[in-house]
């Protein structure tokens, strides 16, 4: 009667561990290393179709004529795809052109995106604005709000170059090879507020220092605000390994 307690017992515990290793797999990821220089992805929407995540409807996400485009057929919405593989440190470039719907837009790039509830976004508009933004636990929060800026070339069909460059908890932001500074509150749980040129609450700096997510993929995605319609293309993505920060 001891033996086959015993046996059940063992058997619980072999299960249990099977399900806590499982559940480890399943959150599991290889990270790319990123060796400073270093060619580590590239994609030209030529080839690579299985690679990119595709989907049909009022939000969509198609390859087609060697662009990746994105569709935004409702307001208030965001659309986004994303390649498999996930980086910690990277350096990613994107051309981008958003061709329909209205200027009031937000298109740009999605990095450190571990699930729908998790991830970072650089977003700039065709009228001119830039802004990075973080999703954590699906609680949105503008870590650097909107900011107008001459780097950003307004109006459709007008091609912009966005980069990031992302080196464990430190991030810099660039628009057509320029960086761009953004408004850091001072107090950490503050929102950012930029009026009339000033950062109100907070100072103007060059990186953004935030450690909420070490890791995972990296994508592209358009949005619409007050109006839907928004459709943007995307070519060219190139992830390198960071070069040292004072390179």
């Amino acid at each position: 009667m001891m033996r086959r307690v015993f046996m059940l017992a063992a058997l619980a515990a072999a299960l249990a561990a099977l399900i806590s290793l499982n559940r480890l797999a399943t959150d599991w990821h290889y990270v790319v290393p990123a060796e400073p220089g270093a060619l580590l992805y590239a994609a030209a929407f030529d080839g690579l179709e299985d690679e990119w995540e595709r989907y049909e409807g009022r939000l969509s996400a198609a390859i087609a004529d060697g662009r990746l485009r994105l569709t935004v057929g409702d307001f208030e919405s965001g659309p986004y795809s994303a390649a498999r593989p996930h980086f910690g440190d990277f350096d990613l470039r994107v051309e981008a052109t958003a061709v329909d719907g209205p200027l009031d837009n937000g298109f740009g790039v999605i990095f450190r995106l571990q699930d729908r509830q998790n991830y970072y976004l650089f977003l700039i508009s065709s009228d001119g604005y830039y802004k990075v933004e973080r999703v954590r636990g699906g609680v949105s929060r503008e870590l650097s709000t909107w900011i107008e800026s001459p780097l950003v070339r307004q109006g459709l069909g007008e091609r912009n170059y966005v980069r990031v460059v992302g080196r464990g908890d430190q991030f810099a932001f660039f628009v057509n090879g320029e960086p761009v500074a953004l408004c850091i509150p001072d107090d950490p749980e503050a929102r950012s507020t930029y009026v009339q040129g000033a950062c109100i609450g907070g100072s103007m700096q060059q990186t953004l220092t935030d450690a909420a997510i070490p890791h995972g993929r990296l994508g592209v995605v358009a949005s619409s605000f007050g109006a839907s319609g928004v459709v943007v293309d995307f070519d060219n993505v190139l992830v390198y390994g960071p070069q040292a920060a004072s390179e």
